[in-house]
């Protein structure tokens, strides 16, 4: 799934059975959710939370949010804070590069915990600009999502297996939309354990790729980064897959 039209109208292009869904907005951050239970006020708590630690982090240390280069760890830092400086360094980008994927794992989580009155989403599915995390026992199909450099459209489903666990799916472009990518791709999508990883991985090999000739290394390169379970790239007409992931026909849009 893209996040990368104005509109927002690929949020309702493929319909989840049996989940309920909703959105929140805290400052920049604009979640579309669907879940089994809409505890609404968990997720706008713990995005609160979220970005006030990361907030008053940058604040702190600048660089952080300026930089598009890796950072060593800071073992001072939030945890949230520490992962996206893990999974950067491990993608060799800025460790905002995993902002999107984090708050979004984040969101999921916060439905799928043991609440006080014994109540527990089991299903959470959470889109951010194009990072998508989700928590379900049971497939689901995420919808990617293109348009090309010289005119016209793509979409293809890509089948995610129950994940009860969590698991992350990010994309990035280097065509269209308003994510900053260094590259020349129209889509990059990574699958990943982790949401931070997914986010930092597919702006990776966003950035990576300035030609065709360039996908099947790059595509390999990432999909050698541990916990990144695979990885699909559009550009100029040609498409690259590797890793364990499966493609499907989108039917319904």
């Amino acid at each position: 799934m893209t996040g990368l039209f104005d509109n927002r109208t690929y949020r309702f292009g493929i319909p989840a059975e049996g989940l309920v869904s909703f959105t929140v907005t805290v400052k920049e951050t604009n979640l579309f959710i669907r879940t089994n239970m809409p505890h609404k006020k968990l997720v706008v708590d713990a995005i609160l939370s979220a970005r006030y630690s990361l907030e008053k982090y940058i604040e702190d240390n600048p660089q952080f949010f300026e930089t598009l280069s890796p950072l060593p760890d800071d073992p001072l830092a939030p945890s949230l804070v520490r992962g996206m400086i893990r999974d950067a360094r491990l993608c060799a980008v800025g460790p905002m590069a995993a902002v999107a994927g984090t708050l979004a794992e984040i969101a999921a989580r916060s439905l799928a915990e043991i609440q006080p009155d014994g109540e527990q989403s089991t299903e959470a599915i959470v889109e951010n600009g194009g990072d998508v995390y989700i928590i379900s026992p049971v497939s689901r199909v995420v919808s990617l999502e293109w348009s090309m450099d010289g005119g016209g459209e793509g979409c293809v489903g890509m089948e995610i297996p129950p994940s009860p666990d969590g698991i992350g799916i990010s994309s990035s472009s280097g065509t269209f939309g308003h994510s900053l990518s260094l590259g020349g791709c129209d889509l990059a999508a990574v699958v990943a354990s982790r949401g931070s990883l997914s986010d930092a991985a597919a702006t990776a090999l966003g950035n990576r790729i300035k030609r065709p000739e360039d996908i099947e290394a790059q595509i390999a390169d990432i999909c050698r980064i541990p916990d990144v379970v695979g990885a699909f790239v559009v550009a100029c007409g040609v498409i690259g897959m590797q890793g364990d992931i499966r493609l499907t026909a989108v039917t319904e849009r």
